[in-house]
């Protein structure tokens, strides 16, 4: 069930409840009438002038048989709905107007009780708040049409039993108007809380995902240098002085490159946007360095626009991230020109405006297509031979492009290249970053 539908039913059951208090009020007046006709005289010198016994008798079995009705097929049968619930609200003003024309008419101290339905109206929604409170204003005018002479036939009946007529419906009207309201009020307190609970374990989600991402970018990464360390120390024992000695001068190469591969996952920059403190500016000019070594012997093109130059050319946006993302990128982009003889290598284009970064990692190689295109975003999707990928650097690049407000473009066509584009804010946004979850 929808949240409409639910509200529609909370409502819809507010207003069963009210109407049966209604009729049982009226029912509690006709006992007394029974036992007690004195009793009953002096009640009624305090109200409007008496009602006609027929209409009115009418009036409550049809609002008895309409809320039975409403209890079972509507509510049992889970129809609610808004445009029912003001339906009623409808109905209920008529009938008010019915037994006000019924006794006394204009002279009638309870046409306050107007405003009752108009309250109740508030629950349903903008649109039927308007309709109800024009609706009522037009029952009430309709008073002069059923009742022409301005109850002047009950002019026997005391002014002063008018005045204290009025005392009555002001504290029936008051009463009810202020117990729904507050129920109103009560209604707003609980989703406040509602909502705050579930921004708060939004945020917690969102921290759990972000660590979740963290480590599987790690584990990424990770994978390249120490297959190569795995498979280096496998053979050392058949290599010769010269060849073990290369080898273990690639092998401590590859470990710096764990430890620094590690540090970036560490940083204090990859953590910033998360914790949500203050950020320094970082030079967009020292992103292309990120890529240094990246692409091993493919060679790599890297041009740089006139803004993306300009010493002012600065973003908050962590660079760790940024070059995690493009180095993710220039390896793909390698390695499809590795599988394609004769590839004249990747190109990488930075430009800027004065909101956004972009950068287009281009290349010739083997290129994808359409349906390998469609599903390089998915986790462990990779064209790689098995064992040499895990599928997951284009889905994690991703992943921190959203956290940071960016976002990534991929085109490719077999055998003549893929072209990615990543834009992304120069200003990261403060109130759009996860924050850390209270206690």
């Amino acid at each position: 069930m929808n949240d409409e539908r639910r509200t529609a039913e909370i409502t819809l059951r507010t207003f069963v409840t009210a109407r049966w208090v209604f009729l049982g009020l009226v029912a509690f007046g006709w006992a007394i009438q029974r036992a007690s006709a004195d009793a009953f005289a002096w009640i009624t010198s305090w109200l409007p002038p008496p009602p006609e016994p027929g209409g009115t008798a009418a009036v409550m079995v049809t609002l008895a048989l309409l809320n039975l009705a409403t209890q079972r097929w509507i509510l049992r049968g889970g129809r609610a709905t808004t445009n029912l619930a003001g339906l009623q609200l409808v109905i209920d003003a008529t009938a008010l107007t019915v037994l006000l024309a019924l006794s006394g008419g204009l002279i009638n101290s309870f046409t306050t009780m107007y405003f009752v339905p108009i309250t109740l109206a508030t629950q349903v929604s903008p649109r039927w708040t308007w309709a109800l409170a024009t609706y009522c204003l037009v029952m009430f005018a309709s008073l002069f049409a059923l009742a022409p002479d301005g109850g002047h036939s009950h002019a026997a009946h005391d002014f002063g039993a008018h005045l204290r007529g009025m005392w009555v419906a002001f504290a029936v009207s008051g009463a009810l108007m202020t117990y729904f309201v507050h129920r109103i009020a009560i209604s707003l307190a609980r989703q406040r809380t509602e909502l705050a609970r579930l921004r708060d374990e939004r945020t917690q989600d969102r921290h759990l995902a972000a660590m979740g991402t963290l480590a599987a970018g790690a584990a990424h990464e990770l994978g390249s240098p120490l297959g190569t360390i795995g498979m280096l120390a496998a053979d050392l024992e058949v290599m010769d002085t010269s060849e073990r000695h290369e080898a273990v001068t690639t092998i401590r190469h590859e470990i710096a490159r764990c430890k620094h591969i590690l540090h970036q996952m560490a940083s204090p920059e990859l953590r910033l946007p998360t914790l949500g403190r203050a950020r320094a500016l970082w030079r967009l000019s020292e992103l292309p360095g990120e890529l240094e070594g990246t692409a091993g012997e493919i060679p790599v093109r890297v041009a740089m626009s006139e803004a993306f130059r300009e010493p002012e050319a600065r973003s908050d946006q962590p660079l760790e991230v940024l070059g995690q993302i493009l180095r993710e990128l220039v390896s793909n982009a390698a390695e499809a020109c590795r599988r394609r003889p004769g590839s004249s290598g990747v190109q990488i284009q930075f430009d800027r405006d004065r909101e956004r970064l972009r950068v287009e990692v281009r290349d010739d190689g083997a290129g994808m297509d359409a349906e390998q295109a469609a599903a390089a975003f998915d986790p462990f999707f990779s064209t790689r031979a098995e064992g040499e990928g895990m599928g997951l650097g284009l889905y994690l690049a991703r992943a921190h492009l959203r956290q940071l407000g960016g976002a990534i473009e991929l085109s490719s066509r077999p055998g003549e290249g893929t072209r990615v584009l990543v834009s992304l804010p120069l200003r990261a946004s403060l109130e759009e970053a996860p924050r850390p979850a209270s206690g």
